[in-house]
């Protein structure tokens, strides 16, 4: 370990976004301590210890955020991409990787001797070669003047998807629907969302699927979403975040 820090028996707890990363990366580096684990909800506790709910401050979140900027594209992608990871411990992973980087510099993704590198590079590798793979493989179907395709990848790799395919179906419609993760990457005239999607129906010739109506209900459920104001404000933050995220990889923003 090249940094000055305690491993302690604390467990950080956050909410998954990856605003929330960012600020357990904070806790961490005021309190010059490690976890023992960082625990995304759908983790959970897995330790005997105690544990310190990390809330998300867009502030403290921009401080390191700002940081990693600084450390250049590769820490910054190797973070990013590694963030799409479902690999359990990969946020405890990714902390020690980011405390790494800070306290040696950008050359630190180098560093593959290292056991938090190496972990590190291995996340991001993993979710590249998956994008890779769905980048050549998809197929879209067309209905109703919309493309549609389903995917079942087990990594959150749609943000990778998005620059490839907004510049190869530069004048399409398309929705990619993540059907393990709940997500789906909808682009509808220029504007490019992700959105929380819960059921699609491929078409086949024994099932047609009336597109119009589906898109009707989606776009009306969103609609009520968004009138929840309390719940709408820190979910407007949420993706804020997320699409600076996505930018910081060098991704179209709002236009494709």
């Amino acid at each position: 370990m090249y940094y000055t820090a305690n491993v302690t028996d604390t467990a950080y707890c956050y909410d998954g976004s990856f605003a929330g990363f960012l600020c357990c990366v904070f806790e961490s580096y005021t309190r010059k301590e490690i976890p023992a684990e960082v625990c995304p909800p759908e983790e959970g506790q897995l330790n005997l210890f105690g544990t310190r709910d990390i809330p998300t401050d867009l502030q403290r979140a921009r401080r390191v955020a700002a940081g990693l900027d600084r450390l250049g594209w590769q820490v910054k992608d190797r973070i990013t991409t590694g963030f799409l990871s479902t690999e359990p411990g990969k946020d405890l992973t990714l902390l020690r990787f980011a405390r790494l980087c800070f306290a040696r510099g950008p050359g630190a993704v180098q560093m593959l001797g290292d056991p938090d590198a190496a972990a590190a590079f291995r996340l991001e590798r993993a979710v590249n070669n998956e994008a890779g793979k769905l980048i050549e493989f998809i197929r879209f179907e067309e209905r109703e003047g919309m493309l549609g395709a389903v995917i079942h990848p087990k990594n959150r790799v749609l943000s990778l998807l998005r620059g490839h395919f907004c510049s190869r179906l530069p004048d399409e419609d398309f929705l990619i629907f993540d059907a393990v993760h709940g997500m789906a990457l909808l682009r509808r005239g220029g504007q490019v969302q992700y959105l929380a999607m819960e059921h699609y129906t491929p078409c086949t010739d024994e099932a047609e699927l009336n597109w119009q109506q589906m898109w009707k209900r989606f776009f009306k459920a969103l609609t009520i979403e968004e009138r929840r104001n309390e719940k709408a404000q820190m979910s407007h933050v949420q993706k804020r975040f997320w699409q600076d995220m996505v930018e910081m990889r060098g991704e179209p923003s709002a236009h494709s």
